[in-house]
C-alpha cells in the first residue's frame, strides 16, 4: 500500500472520493480500485523515476492506437489537467500515477468450461495476433515517448541468482541465443510482453486485455512464448485432472495465425522463449538454500528443457501445417 499523502495527491489529480478506494494488490505496482461518476476504474502507482513518465505516456499512446483499431483494451483516464499520467515524489521516492477504465468480464477459471475452453484459447491467440499485426503499422505520436527495447534482462533477475554460477551461465546462454535472433517487421515490434491469463477478462467468449505496463519492443514469438508458458503454468490441468496442455497450444496458435502469420522458423522458436520465461520465473523466487528440493527440481528441469513435470507437449504443433 502507499502513503496517505500519495492517496491524497492521486485523489486531487483525478478528482475522486478517497472513500471509494479499495486496495487490490502490491506486486510490481500498487493497485487500487475506485469509483468515480458511477464508473469503475483502476488506480496504479508505479515507483519509477519521474523521467520514465515518457515511457508511461508511450504505453497510453499505444493503448489508444489499439482501441481505435478495434482491440478491447483498458483505456486511461485523463487527469484534471488533461495528462495521461502524473508524476510526484513521496518520502524520497518517485512515483508515476495513472488511472484506467475497468474492463467488463470474468477471469479465467480452469474448472468452469465457459471460462476455459478451445474457443477461449483461440480468441486469446487471435487477440495477440491482432496486436502484432497492428504494431507493424504503429508509430508513436511523439518519438520522445518510446517504450524500452528487450535487452535480455528486462524480466530476468540475474542478480538474485548471483551465488549460482551454473544458473548465471545458463542465463547468459539463453540471452546470447535470443539476442542473436534476426529482427524485421514480420517478427519484431512493440509487444505486450505479459498477456497471461491473469491479464485479460472474458465476456461471452470475447477477450479484453489490460496491464500494458511491461510492453516493450521484442519478438512476436517471445510474446507468444510468455503467454503460453503462463497459460500452461496456471491452466494446463484442472481440479478434475483434465489436461488442456496441447489444446491450449494448438488453438492459441490457430487463433494467432488467423490474425497474423509467422513462419515455421519463428514458430519453432516459441519453445525457446517458453524455457526462457521459466528461467525468469525461477530468478524471481530464487533462494540460495541448497536443500530446497522444489527449487533443485526446477533447476534440473530447466537444464533439461522440461517445462513442467508430467507435461507432454506435442512439438509438431509449432509449425504451420497443423490442422
Amino acid at each position: 500500500m502507499v502513503s496517505e499523502n500519495l492517496l491524497d495527491f492521486a485523489a486531487g489529480s483525478y478528482s475522486f472520493d478517497r472513500s471509494m478506494l479499495e486496495f487490490i494488490s502490491d506486486s510490481t505496482n500498487k493497485i487500487y480500485s475506485l469509483t468515480k461518476d458511477d464508473k469503475s476504474y483502476i488506480l496504479r502507482f508505479s515507483e519509477r523515476p519521474a523521467e520514465d513518465i515518457h515511457r508511461v505516456k508511450a504505453e497510453m499512446d499505444w493503448l489508444y492506437y489499439l482501441a481505435n483499431n478495434g482491440v478491447r483494451v483498458s483505456l486511461p483516464l485523463q487527469s484534471n489537467d488533461n495528462q495521461l499520467a502524473v508524476a510526484t515524489e513521496d518520502d524520497g521516492k518517485s512515483y508515476i500515477i495513472s488511472v484506467f477504465e475497468t474492463l467488463h468480464g470474468k477471469f479465467f477459471n480452469t474448472n468452469d468450461p465457459d471460462l476455459w475452453n478451445t474457443e477461449i484459447f483461440f480468441n486469446w491467440g487471435q487477440l495477440m495476433g491482432e496486436l502484432h499485426r497492428l504494431t507493424k503499422a504503429y508509430s508513436p505520436a511523439n518519438q520522445r515517448d518510446m517504450r524500452a527495447m528487450f535487452n535480455g534482462y528486462n524480466a530476468l533477475d540475474i542478480n538474485n541468482m548471483k551465488d549460482s554460477v551454473a544458473l548465471c551461465q545458463l542465463a547468459e546462454k539463453f540471452v546470447a541465443e535470443i539476442m542473436a535472433l534476426p529482427k524485421d517487421e514480420d517478427s519484431y515490434g512493440l509487444i505486450h510482453y505479459d498477456i497471461h491469463p491473469g491479464n485479460f477478462v472474458i465476456d461471452n467468449g470475447q477477450l479484453s486485455v489490460f496491464d500494458f505496463d511491461d510492453s516493450l519492443y521484442g519478438w512476436f514469438a517471445m510474446d507468444i512464448g510468455i503467454a503460453l508458458y503462463h497459460g500452461l503454468w496456471w491452466g494446463r490441468i484442472n481440479e478434475s485432472g483434465q489436461d488442456f496442455t496441447n489444446d491450449i497450444i494448438k488453438h492459441f496458435l490457430l487463433g494467432y495465425q488467423s490474425a497474423n502469420s509467422l513462419s515455421d522458423f519463428w514458430l519453432a522458436k516459441i519453445p525457446l522463449f517458453m524455457n526462457y520465461r521459466q528461467l525468469c520465473k525461477l530468478s524471481w523466487f530464487y533462494n540460495p538454500d541448497p536443500n530446497d528440493k522444489y527449487q533443485n527440481e526446477e533447476i534440473r528441469n530447466i537444464e533439461n528443457g522440461i517445462l513442467f513435470n508430467d507435461c507432454h507437449i506435442d512439438a509438431s504443433l509449432f509449425r504451420n501445417d497443423v490442422d
